[in-house]
């Protein structure tokens, strides 16, 4: 099986919810107030998941909100570039920061997980909701240095999304 490019989605995971006399929460980079029952806490990680990129941050969503949508609230809010590839359900995050995927290596790039799981649907089709938590961390070798779960793919010849990888099975 052909690994082509990892492709990653961008956005960071989980933000600590600030809590203040009125129950809401504060977003700490525009230092508003974001009401708990209609948003995420986001966080981005770096390589191995040891380095914080952005710190938690409260992100409003919207109904039927995705990940990736969210997280852009995310990379936005806390002012850090990021680049995405492909378009619709195949849409992911390739640079968060300027780290790109393959920059560490060709087994290097972004996954997202969601309340500390790795999806196995693409951050562009993954549904949030309120109180979860996005994190966005950059692996070096597929997963396995950051938790993510083993992944069996199977193909029919055709790419098959996987989190934010791509996967061409033989």
């Amino acid at each position: 099986m052909a690994i082509p490019a990892l492709a990653a989605a961008a956005a960071a995971a989980y933000l600590l919810l600030n809590k203040n006399t009125s129950s809401s929460f504060r977003n700490s980079k525009a230092n508003t107030r974001i009401d708990p029952s209609t948003s995420v806490t986001f966080e981005v990680l770096g390589p191995g998941g040891t380095t914080v990129i952005a710190s938690p941050t409260n992100v409003s969503i919207d109904a039927n909100e995705t990940a990736l949508s969210a997280s852009v609230k995310g990379l936005q809010a806390n002012r850090l570039a990021f680049q995405t590839s492909g378009s619709g359900a195949g849409t992911y995050v390739t640079s968060i920061n300027n780290l790109a995927q393959l920059d560490n290596g060709p087994l290097s790039g972004w996954l997202y997980k969601v309340n500390n799981t790795f999806p196995s649907e693409g951050p562009a089709v993954y549904r949030v909701n309120p109180g979860d938590t996005i994190t966005w961390v950059y692996t070096n070798d597929l997963g396995r240095d950051v938790g993510a779960p083993a992944v069996i793919f199977e193909g029919r010849g055709r790419k098959v999304p996987v989190n934010n990888y791509f996967v061409e099975p033989k």
